[in-house]
């Protein structure tokens, strides 16, 4: 006869094999950090010494202290235009938003602005598709096709007021699990590590690149690096437009501004960037290049450049102050504070009407050239010349080639320090040297090629683009044109779980001190309640059944709390994923997998330190099996409740409810006397099962029923009529047991699937 207990020896390996791979790639991730820091510290240092023989050379050019190289737009440039949008609140049907019509044009920075309940975020979450609380209505044309932003969510980003973000990742983390997830599936490794380069560049995050984000409990980064975070997040899907909801809020002056400054910087790429600010200061505002303020009341008071709304209530007979700040009396005027000599009677309620009169006596403002100056401003002759001159006083005049040695010298010459030999090696391949030489030619299109915003680079550091994407011209595409698969919802199950199985395990390891203090009180519960349970684990005893069914509330409560954790504080970090385009199903999946692991090991170690104490009798698989029925059931009713109750609440809740189902319901004396509704309440309680088993299996071994005492009998019959109901005399009890628990666990499992998906709908939209 083979071994009864193999598959929990299968069981057992499975778990010791999950958490050696838990170990195991925390330990790689730990490795891959330091090697990724030695690159990025490489590319920075190669990109210094880049930048300054460009400004030794020419000193009047405009060179970006980093070039992307991965953040190409999966849309070359696009147009947003809105007519006569509008949104009432489904509640008490109340306009909140009326009748706005306007255009975000390419390549430009457009602020929103108003008081305080004038629609501004509303009138984003209306051109998302995200105003889930009223009904929209009116007209958005995307490159003068008739669409929604909605449906092209791949190339939108939208970074939300608070800062969502995983607590327990490094800030390179966040970024690269974003790109990973938001672009093609067939995008290369390669590819991925330039974007985030590109995006620690871009937001300033170089030096915190391996610094967890962190909470309120441990601190991380700073309050304006996690804003950068959060504008990070959506920078990595290479979105096509930006829509950020008050991304300076919360942030001093300084901080804000150099925020903007990094946004806008983008604008040279070909994005699109649209914001709702509040009342910015005066050197902050000047980085806006369109502006829509709004009423009260949600209707339009003005559109258009952002210079040119001074002039405009200038002529509607306001006078602005001198020193004040344009953006604070924009809103003193829209709010009423600002009295009009020349018309008394134009208040704040009439302005929207003036911008109605206006827009229909006026030509529109006038339409601007899709896109800016081509890039490379400085002439190409003109570092031709410059690196002529220089070569010639150097005594290198009559060279057409330069080896690495010469170069090397040219840059003593120039007084540039010589880059580290792995940025020398790098700097060298993609310079373009080929056998240890370079062309004078090669030479200057390199310096002429650190003048765009895309990198030149003729190695392999940089990613193919079209000459458009390199000229800075852009060509408005129609959505029809755009890929399929650039415009998907979802990305496959297949590619994202794997993804978040890895991101998952990292935040696991992360969490080991919170797992180390809940592994130490379930060993103590398991000492405890099994020290009471010490020679009264023999059928003779009445107590048995009841300690027995004690014993199994601390695991089952214990884990049911524990999985808490798992959605609980992360709703909202779902929420903002979902609507990114990650699957639910490869979410729930990935985080309850890793969680799984957990629960099996807690079940190992409350066993053991149960028997220890209780010194209980029978094998030590037969008391494991029940205590882990328990666990994964009550398991799964934390999960459940996790993805509905509000976190707050949620404790108490799963405290309750598995409480009364491990007390209330299948405590042995409701056992003994169940019938009716007290025998189905009883028989859809997992702690029924597991307990019913063990003080079976606990008979069986010990003498039989004949055995039992006899105000035990009933409770006896009493479990052998719930377990053995379904199946008879042809499954035994643990069968029975093996099978409803499981089934509990699932069903409890794709409650909490189900409710996480399906709660709270409008906010992953």
């Amino acid at each position: 006869m083979g071994d009864p207990y193999l598959w929990e020896h299968c069981v057992l390996g499975i778990t010791i094999l999950g958490y050696v791979v838990l170990a195991v790639n925390a330990y790689l991730n730990r490795r891959k950090r330091m090697r990724l820091s030695e690159e990025s510290k490489t590319m920075s240092e190669c990109e210094r010494c880049s930048v300054e023989v460009a400004k030794s050379l020419v000193p009047a050019s405009s060179v970006p202290e980093h070039r992307f190289r991965g953040m190409h737009l999966k849309m070359s440039s696009m147009r947003i235009e809105f007519e006569n949008l509008s949104v009432k609140l489904k509640s008490n049907k109340k306009c909140i938003l009326e009748g706005v019509t306007g255009e975000f044009r390419p390549k430009r920075v457009a602020a929103i602005m108003g008081p305080s309940g004038a629609g501004k975020t509303t009138f984003m979450n209306a051109l998302c598709g995200r105003a889930y609380y009223g009904t929209t209505t009116g007209m958005i044309r995307i490159n003068g096709q008739t669409s929604s932003i909605a449906a092209i969510k791949p190339l939108r980003g939208f970074v939300p007021q608070d800062d969502i973000v995983h607590e327990h990742l490094t800030v390179r983390e966040q970024l690269y699990y974003s790109a990973r997830l938001r672009n093609e599936e067939d995008t290369p490794p390669a590819m991925i590590n330039n974007i985030v380069e590109d995006v620690l560049n871009v937001m300033q995050l170089l030096d915190v690149q391996h610094s967890l984000v962190g909470d309120v409990e441990k601190r991380g980064i700073s309050g304006g690096q996690r804003k950068r975070v959060n504008i990070g997040l959506e920078l990595a899907a290479r979105p096509t437009v930006l829509m950020l909801d008050e991304p300076t809020s919360g942030l001093d002056a300084s901080t804000a501004l150099e925020i903007i400054r990094s946004v806008k910087r983008l604008t040279a790429i070909g994005m699109t960037v649209v914001m709702v600010v509040h009342q910015p200061r005066y050197s902050l505002f000047t980085l806006f290049d369109d502006l829509l303020l709004l009423g009260l009341g949600g209707r339009t008071v003005y559109l258009g450049k952002s210079e040119g709304a001074l002039p405009y209530f200038r002529n509607l007979g306001f006078q602005m102050p001198l020193h004040e700040n344009p953006a604070d009396w924009f809103m003193d005027v829209i709010s009423g504070k600002v009295k009009n000599d020349q018309d008394p009677a134009l208040m704040s309620r009439r302005l929207a009407d003036a911008w109605v009169g206006f827009m229909r006596n006026n030509i529109p403002p006038d339409d601007l050239e899709l896109g800016q100056e081509a890039e490379g401003q400085m002439d190409r002759l003109a570092f031709t010349k410059a690196l002529d001159a220089k070569l010639f006083s150097a005594g290198f005049g009559e060279m057409d080639e330069l080896s690495q040695e010469q170069f090397a010298d040219f840059l003593d010459i120039l007084k540039v320090q010589k880059p580290a030999d792995a940025a020398w090696e790098q700097l060298m391949d993609r310079m373009g040297f080929q056998d240890g030489f370079i062309s004078r030619q090669r030479l200057t299109s390199f310096l002429h090629g650190l003048t765009f915003s895309f990198s030149q680079d003729a190695g392999k550091y940089v990613e193919d683009f079209t000459s458009s994407e390199a000229s800075g011209t852009s060509k408005e595409t129609s959505i029809s044109e755009i890929p399929g698969k650039k415009l998907g919802r979802r990305g496959r199950f297949c590619i994202q779980y794997p993804i978040l199985l890895h991101q998952n395990s990292i935040r696991w390891a992360r969490d080991w001190k919170h797992k180390l203090i809940s592994t130490g009180i379930i060993v103590f519960a398991g000492a405890v309640f099994g020290g009471q349970c010490r020679e009264m684990l023999i059928p003779e005893n009445i107590l048995c059944p009841l300690k027995i069914n004690v014993s199994h509330l601390p695991i089952g409560t214990l884990s049911g709390i524990a999985c808490l954790h798992i959605f609980g504080s992360d709703r909202p970090l779902f929420w903002r994923e979902s609507a990114s385009g990650v699957g639910v199903t490869a979410f729930y999946l990935a985080r309850v997998t890793v969680s799984l692991f957990d629960v099996l090991v807690w079940c190992y170690l409350y066993t053991v330190a149960w028997m220890i104490f209780a010194e209980a009798p029978c094998s030590y698989w037969m008391w494991l099996i029940a205590f882990r029925m328990t666990a994964v059931s009550a398991s799964g009713v934390g999960v459940f409740i996790s993805t509905l109750v509000p976190k707050q609440n949620s404790t108490l809740a799963t405290a309750v409810v598995l409480l009364v189902m491990g007390g209330a319901l299948s405590e042995p004396q409701v056992i003994a006397d169940a019938h009716g509704l007290s025998s189905a309440l009883a028989f859809i309680s997992p702690f029924t099962w597991a307990s019913g088993e063990n003080y079976l299996a606990l008979i069986a071994t010990s003498g039989g029923e004949a055995a039992v005492d006899f105000y035990a009998v009933p409770i006896v019959d009493g479990y052998k009529k719930i377990i053995l109901c379904l199946g008879g005399s042809n499954l035994s009890y643990v069968t029975m047991a093996y099978i409803f628990c499981s089934v509990f666990g699932f069903l409890a499992l794709m409650f909490g699937y189900l409710g996480l998906r399906f709660s709270h709908r409008g906010k992953q939209a």
